[in-house]
């Protein structure tokens, strides 16, 4: 990958800098400018202009600040701070554009940095992008040595714990986060950093955390499922699982627990809140929320029901303009590409919405079915309800192709009630016999596409047997 000295070498006078990190960006990248006997200065809108260094400000407004650009010596790099909220008006564009040959003839540029990428039409063929990365591993390892000596303590022996938690965050976070632990009675914490991690996700309005306490114990049936799951989520080379199923079976249940068994966070997006009125802002809204995924990792990230989020992609140009498919190809882009431990976990009732490049190889590791639960995960599922609200299990109704979602409210309203399950059944409909017909047409469809989530019922000459479904 090029430094910044190589594209200052070869003349670029316009460089854009994404960075959640400015200060340390603009610190780490002057050095660099030295060391190729560059003139670096900096420039925010109170200081004005800084020479580093020397410390004296000249203060100057955003367009003043192209005209002393032209004015400095040869070979003077500017690093424009936050310059990305003045980009958008024409005298900024038109001086950057009426500036650029001159900048270029005498070696000088402008390097905006932003946390952001914000670049108008008229100056995005001349602006070349490069990133200043978070903190490494090693960063990190410092940065803990050196709260641990300032707290007077040894480095905790859960130390590579910490490290591969606290991955992702910024500089600034990872102070506060080892310095919060380090003034803990407990001493350092896994628990406090994750904590201080969640704080990524609480800023982002298109993503919520959960943090589940418990695992696959609570979560009845699908043994396939959890087996598959179990063995290669931890592995840096696992992509996800697209879920397919009937409702109410354990599919969202299944993401979150999953979360628990691995002791990671379980991140849940809402491709509903991802769409904005303003121009851009959608597209920006997925990658702010894959950065934050990215940031979390190791975590699992589950998307409910996609098959409503991306149900307009196909007639996205006529009915939005283009964004509905701008937004799928950057999940998709992501999804395939990205680096990250993120695990994803997709759910839907709806196979037939879903675009075919969404389901094609290397975009997820497996396909799995979840069918109605058979007769022993219904009764292990009964079991885990009944306990949740105080219930005895005595006669209860026949619950032949009930989801566990419907048990689940058997339970409830039995509590609820205070009578027995069998009066309790008469307020509960199981959806296998009001839409028996469309879910026996989602089992055909998945039958040859898909993996079942459950070991198949085995009958006594060997046919695999799926739950009745009623076709009322």
């Amino acid at each position: 990958m090029y430094k910044l000295k190589d594209y200052l070498a070869a003349g670029y006078p316009a460089l854009y800098l994404k960075t959640l990190e400015p200060a340390r960006a603009i610190e780490t990248l002057v050095h660099e400018v030295l060391e190729i006997k560059g003139n670096p200065i900096v420039w925010d809108i109170h200081q004005g202009v800084v020479n580093p260094g020397k410390g004296v400000s000249d203060p100057c407004d955003a367009y003043e600040v192209l005209q002393r650009l032209s004015q400095a010596p040869e070979n003077t790099t500017l690093f424009a701070w936050n310059y990305h909220h003045f980009l958008q008006g024409i005298e900024i564009i038109q001086g950057i554009q009426n500036h650029l040959d001159e900048w270029k003839s005498k070696g000088q540029s402008l390097i905006v940095v932003a946390p952001t990428i914000k670049i108008p039409l008229e100056l995005e063929r001349i602006f070349t992008l490069l990133s200043f990365e978070l903190p490494d591993r090693t960063e990190l390892h410092s940065i803990l040595k050196m709260i641990a000596e300032s707290a007077k303590k040894a480095m905790p022996e859960d130390a590579d714990a910490i490290l591969d938690i606290a991955k992702g965050l910024t500089t600034f976070e990872a102070e506060n986060a080892f310095a919060l632990a380090a003034s803990s009675p407990k001493g350092f914490s896994t628990q406090i950093i994750t904590e201080q991690k969640a704080q990524i996700v609480k800023k982002n309005a298109s993503i919520e955390i959960h943090t589940a306490t418990e695992g696959f114990d609570k979560l009845g049936g699908l043994d396939q499922l959890k087996k598959f799951a179990s063995r290669i989520a931890p592995s840096p080379l696992a992509r996800g699982l697209l879920l397919l199923g009937v409702p109410g079976c354990g599919k969202s249940h299944f993401a979150k627990a999953l979360g628990g068994e691995l002791g990671i966070p379980t991140l849940i997006l809402d491709m509903g809140r991802l769409f904005g009125s303003l121009v851009g802002e959608s597209e920006e809204r997925i990658r702010q929320a894959l950065a934050v995924a990215d940031a979390m990792a190791p975590c699992v990230l589950m998307i409910d029901e996609i098959d409503k989020g991306l149900s307009g992609v196909g007639s996205s140009h006529q009915s939005d303009g283009g964004v509905g498919s701008r937004i799928f190809g950057a999940f998709l882009t992501w999804l395939n590409d990205h680096q990250s431990q993120v695990f994803t976990v997709a759910t839907t009732n709806n196979i037939a919405h879903l675009p075919p490049e969404f389901l094609r190889a290397e975009r997820w590791d497996a396909v799995f079915f979840v069918d109605l639960p058979t007769k022993e995960e219904r009764d292990a599922i009964l079991e885990i309800h009944a306990k949740d609200f105080g219930l005895e299990i005595s006669e209860p109704p026949d619950l032949s192709a009930w989801s566990g979602a419907e048990i689940r409210s058997l339970c409830r309203i039995t509590a609820m009630m205070g009578v027995s399950m069998k009066d309790a059944a008469q307020y509960v409909t199981p959806l296998s016999k009001s839409m028996g017909k469309k879910l026996n047409d989602l089992r055909e469809w998945a039958a040859s596409k898909t993996i079942p989530a459950s070991t198949p019922v085995q009958q006594a000459h060997g046919r695999k047997m799926s739950p009745s479904i009623s076709h009322n």
